[in-house]
């Protein structure tokens, strides 16, 4: 599907049939070569690498068995903490994928469990606060609100080193969700922020528009970052 939209990008297709305009097709491909990108150095610094110990770790106590059955009892206790650490890395990256509890239990219950194993990761105070129940979305949307809050809170950690962060999700509006991400960061100028820099919240303006929405971000260096959007609860026209 990817290389179909590459090739259609080459021919100066897209933007065309889709109505869409180019420089946004290209943004979105481009996220999503990093995306892969960053998953694959996760992969490889994480379980990949766990797993070549793991082998090492098991010829080693191979090797001490016969000649000191402690030592190898000992290395062998150590590999069943190191594969119990990696079996959680790996269900970690799993639900980074595509966590399986929004399919079963929605938008708010999917988007608390991702904060509060952030906050149990990161020590950084994370606090959620949800207006108008655990209403049901259509499904493309729930996954964009979702991937929209990862990527805002994830910005306030690693780009902004934020201590505390705040996410709103506002659901009594029955035609409209209002989503709300600050943080007490480093912040920044936004009309100063590098293209380079600014993928992320770049891409997410863009789709937030294609849902025929709004986002606003307000920052100043030095006093952390405010992101707002807001969707069509229904939008037809995003699926198109």
């Amino acid at each position: 599907m990817l290389n179909e939209a590459l090739a259609r990008l080459e021919q100066g297709e897209v933007g065309a049939r889709s109505g869409k305009p180019l420089q946004t097709v290209e943004t979105i491909i481009q996220a999503q070569e990093e995306e892969r990108r960053r998953l694959s150095r996760q992969m490889h610094d994480g379980p990949a690498q766990a797993l070549s110990n793991f082998i090492l770790q098991t010829e080693i106590a191979l090797r001490l068995f016969d000649r000191d059955p402690e030592q190898a009892r000992e290395e062998l206790q150590n590999l069943k903490h190191a594969a119990a650490k990696t079996f959680q890395q790996v269900r970690d990256f799993i639900f980074t994928l595509r966590p399986m509890m929004l399919d079963d239990l929605g938008l708010v219950p999917t988007v608390k469990r991702y904060l509060d194993t952030l906050e149990e990761q990161t020590g950084v105070d994370i606090q959620v606060h949800v207006a108008g129940g655990e209403r049901r979305l259509a499904p493309y949307l729930e996954v964009f609100i979702f991937r929209a809050i990862q990527e805002l809170v994830g910005n306030a950690l690693a780009k902004g080193q934020a201590t505390r962060v705040q996410v709103q999700l506002d659901m009594e509006d029955k035609d409209q969700i209002k989503v709300q991400v600050e943080d007490n960061g480093m912040g920044f100028d936004p009309e100063s922020l590098k293209e380079s820099e600014g993928m992320g919240l770049r891409l997410l303006r863009e789709r937030v528009e294609m849902l025929d929405g709004t986002l606003e971000i307000h920052s100043t260096p030095g006093q952390g970052t405010r992101v707002t959007f807001e969707v069509p609860a229904a939008s037809p026209s995003a699926l198109g």
